[in-house]
């Protein structure tokens, strides 16, 4: 039986924590990868675009599930660089905020760079951000995504290493719109 329920706000939140939106030049891939690379949005754009329905969730108690992403899978972007280990850190241009998931749970997300057929502006975290899949919550998505690292651990992010549960996955006792 849920006991804590996700309201739907009418218009999309503009939360982060940096003071300054970073510039952002490109994504780079690199770790336990066998071709290590940097991309630039023209790149990502040449892989196998997608638009797709992918749900965010807030831990402040808001979701929002009716947008169309427009970008690549995260699987696409890193069976592209031939990844060797088993969990994936995804890094803010700021270098401030970073989320690590292990490689099954990130692969099911996506680097987005458009929402409703618009480029994502800066406040909501373009020119490309990081969704984690929709049974995750929100902290484990990266604004201004700007490095990909593939490891063979765990290693705590942000708000990973703040919160009760670092794995991100939402509860059973959350009620999804």
């Amino acid at each position: 039986m849920p006991t804590r329920v996700q309201r739907v706000p009418e218009t999309w939140p503009v939360l982060h924590l940096e003071t300054e939106i970073p510039k952002w030049s490109a994504l780079s891939v690199d770790g336990l990868v066998s071709r290590p690379r940097r991309f630039s949005l023209d790149d990502l754009r040449s892989l196998d675009v997608e638009e797709r329905n992918l749900a965010v969730h807030c831990v402040w108690g808001w979701s929002r599930t009716d947008a169309v992403w427009e970008g690549i899978s995260m699987d696409r972007l890193l069976e592209s660089v031939g990844p060797l280990g088993d969990h994936v850190t995804i890094r803010a241009a700021s270098d401030s905020y970073s989320a690590c998931l292990p490689i099954a749970d990130a692969a099911r997300g996506m680097l987005a760079w458009g929402r409703d057929g618009r480029a994502l502006t800066p406040e909501y975290g373009g020119p490309v951000r990081y969704l984690p899949p929709a049974d995750h919550w929100g902290y484990k998505g990266v604004k201004w995504a700007a490095r990909v690292t593939v490891g063979d651990r765990f290693v705590a992010g942000f708000w990973e290493s703040r919160v009760a549960d670092a794995k991100g996955r939402i509860p059973d006792d959350v009620e999804l719109p």
